[in-house]
């Protein structure tokens, strides 16, 4: 048998050769394609994400909503320490645990993935002093922002009672901005006011901690050593010089001798903010009597005010920027100058020394920094805007009430 005998045998025997019985579970499958695996995914995911919101919360969605309306307005509107006698107030709605349906969007889960978000107000009246910034005295002034002249409500479905008219214009403008598809993330003041309604005045306490967390490691307490980076420090001291004095004796009333903890340097800094006896709390360890006199202060703040400070504390992971931008909005209405100007440009820089300076040294990346800086520079003058018509509005109302005791 010659060597083209032998190859003929070889290939005739593998054709004719019985094939293996092969199971379906050891079958090997064909690899699916991207689209038909995105298609079988969409079909096999649980479908409880739509049937966990209702249609009034889905319809209070508004991101990437088409603009539904054409004329933008203010009105006059009641305070919220009336909105018990009004009819369309419909805070509660229980189910039979007493809860009311949240307007949080389900999560892909199914679940409420958003945490620490209020969905009921239990007291009606704590909730309508805490929006009441003039205190005991009658409130007047209030405005709405409406839609083809009906008024707004926030998600939680209360009506958005503005206690100034130039905030209501403000917030006015922003939904007059929005062209043909709403984008929340470009209306600032429309989120600071409902959350400062629907969140921040059924429960401060939240946003009361987590402003004083900010203190326990201050991000103006850490400075950079001056014989190790010296422009980082030179900075800084820019920035930040007669913060912590200023802050600490005008607002907080403390003596000139008494301010805040302070490290210089990573070494310093690391062995300060451990925890210890001393210290149980990790973080700097700052005057007990100083920590006092901020907690009496932020607690003291109406819920305007304190979604000011909150959100101006996250942005710049400091309490005496946020703390001296709030209160500096406040004396600039009632006519006082502080030694340290502070206000919303002053706060975006001081807040961002370490990020400004790397981008010198380094440059610049698009469409990360730019946004940084853009995002940073919205959310500090949204904070300084709504502190200041709100202390305004005091203000006013102030004024009318002595102006109408003196003609009565």
């Amino acid at each position: 048998m010659n060597r083209a005998s032998h190859r003929l045998l070889r290939s005739s025997s593998v054709l004719t050769a019985p094939s293996p019985t092969v199971s379906s579970a050891t079958k090997p499958k064909k690899p699916l394609s991207a689209s038909c695996t995105i298609r079988r995914w969409q079909q096999q995911r649980p479908q409880s994400s739509k049937a966990n919101v209702t249609a009034a919360a889905a319809d209070r969605r508004l991101a990437g909503r088409q603009r539904f309306y054409k004329n933008v307005g203010i009105a006059p509107s009641s305070a919220p320490n009336e909105v018990d006698q009004m009819p369309q107030f419909k805070v509660s709605q229980p189910n039979e645990d007493g809860s009311v349906q949240s307007p949080i969007s389900a999560g892909v889960d199914g679940t409420q993935s958003a945490t620490g978000v209020n969905i009921s107000i239990n007291d009606t009246s704590s909730w309508s002093s805490r929006l009441n910034p003039h205190g005991k005295s009658p409130p007047s002034g209030w405005h709405t922002v409406t839609l083809d002249g009906r008024a707004l409500r926030t998600p939680l479905g209360l009506p958005l009672t503005l206690p100034s008219a130039h905030l209501a214009l403000a917030v006015a403008s922003e939904w007059d901005a929005q062209e043909k598809v709403l984008r929340p993330a470009q209306m600032p003041l429309m989120t600071l006011c409902c959350t400062a309604i629907d969140q921040v005045a059924s429960d401060p306490s939240a946003h009361q901690q987590d402003v004083m967390r900010y203190l326990r490691n201050d991000t103006v307490c850490y400075w950079a050593c001056p014989t190790e980076d010296r422009l980082l420090h030179r900075r800084q001291t820019q920035a930040w010089e007669g913060l912590h004095k200023s802050l600490s004796m005008e607002l907080l009333g403390l003596s000139d001798d008494l301010g805040p903890s302070q490290a210089i340097g990573g070494g310093e800094a690391l062995v300060l903010s451990r925890s210890s006896e001393g210290n149980p709390m990790s973080g700097l360890p700052h005057p007990p009597v100083l920590v006092e006199k901020a907690q009496q202060w932020v607690d003291s703040l109406d819920a305007w005010r304190l979604a000011s400070l909150y959100s101006a504390c996250a942005e710049s992971k400091s309490f005496f920027i946020g703390a001296a931008l709030v209160f500096e909005a406040a004396q600039r209405v009632e006519g006082h100058e502080s030694k340290v100007q502070t206000n919303a440009k002053w706060a975006v820089r001081a807040a961002r020394v370490e990020e400004e300076l790397n981008i010198e040294t380094w440059g610049l990346v698009e469409g990360g920094h730019d946004y940084d800086r853009l995002n940073c520079s919205i959310q500090m003058h949204s904070a300084s805007f709504l502190a200041q018509t709100v202390s305004d509005s005091v203000l006013w109302n102030v004024d009318d009430s002595e102006y109408e005791q003196s003609t009565a």
